[in-house]
């Protein structure tokens, strides 16, 4: 693709509405697809509640992004309800997957040959782990039981990955980016920091729209810290960091782009009399 494939991210999870798990899969995602070259436009988080997902489904495939991640919801209570959410929204009935099946029954016995189980799970809810919108493909879970899930559409490529942080992140690394750059494409998020002595945001204003203004392809964005600024010894640190990043298909022309920025941001806050103290990349 020649711009940056759109991804939607949807949390799913009583535990993390009510405050009793604080999510951390949202960031994980964000981070790690940005990072290969994705562009997360919005994220959400649903309760444990099939007509609220399908709902907000809905909604979203109307937008057309490239890609939706989905975590949690994938387990073998009643509460995961994710994948019936999702067959309602695609209009495809939950079908017993023996490729899904397979890999249920796979990892019982891995787990039980380590020990961390003494039996396998109840039919029932083995067989529930393994129903997939029809259409879909399983995605093998290397560290727990429910298998991820592929699902395309004719605009969007849904996948479903479980809430256990662990298990979210395996099968994001492990199945999910790679087949997202194969089916996307290769692209690269090139990202420099310019550390500054400022203490106060507001006198970066102006030259950080000097340089939005000049390299409109550019993201530059200063971090806010807690004012007036202090480290954990209560010292004063009116450090300031700014980030300047791109997304593009070619590395090397990306980072002559971040190069050419930073350089002219360095101008520009030497120029609002503001000391530049190092870059990082």
């Amino acid at each position: 693709m020649s711009v940056p494939a759109r991804v939607v991210l949807l949390a799913i999870g009583n535990e993390l509405l009510n405050g009793e798990v604080r999510d951390s899969n949202l960031y994980t995602l964000a981070r790690s697809l940005t990072q290969r070259g994705f562009r997360v436009e919005q994220a959400a988080m649903v309760r444990d509640d099939p007509q609220t997902i399908a709902a907000l489904l809905n909604t979203l495939l109307e937008l057309h992004p490239e890609v939706i991640v989905i975590s949690g919801g994938l387990g073998p209570t009643d509460d995961d309800c994710t994948l019936p959410a999702v067959a309602h929204a695609v209009g495809q009935p939950l079908m017993e997957m023996p490729a899904a099946r397979e890999m249920v029954d796979q990892a019982y016995s891995r787990l039980l040959s380590a020990g961390y189980v003494l039996q396998r799970g109840p039919e029932a809810a083995q067989r529930k782990m393994a129903r997939l919108p029809l259409g879909a493909e399983p995605l093998l879970n290397p560290v727990g039981v429910a298998p991820g899930v592929w699902l395309e559409t004719d605009t969007t490529t849904l996948i479903c990955l479980p809430g256990v942080p662990e298990e979210m992140g395996a099968l994001l690394e492990g199945s999910a980016i790679p087949r997202l750059v194969a089916r996307f494409g290769q692209r690269y998020w090139v990202e420099h920091a310019v550390i500054v002595l400022c203490e106060d945001e507001a006198n970066v204003a102006e030259p950080l729209r000097e340089i939005a203004t000049s390299y409109p392809n550019i993201y530059i964005k200063s971090l806010a810290q807690t004012f007036p600024g202090s480290d954990a010894s209560g010292a004063a640190n009116p450090e300031l960091r700014i980030i300047v990043a791109t997304h593009a298909a070619d590395k090397p022309a990306a980072q002559r782009q971040i190069q050419a920025a930073c350089a002219a941001l360095q101008l520009a806050l030497t120029r609002a009399s503001i000391s530049v103290l190092r870059t990082e990349s």
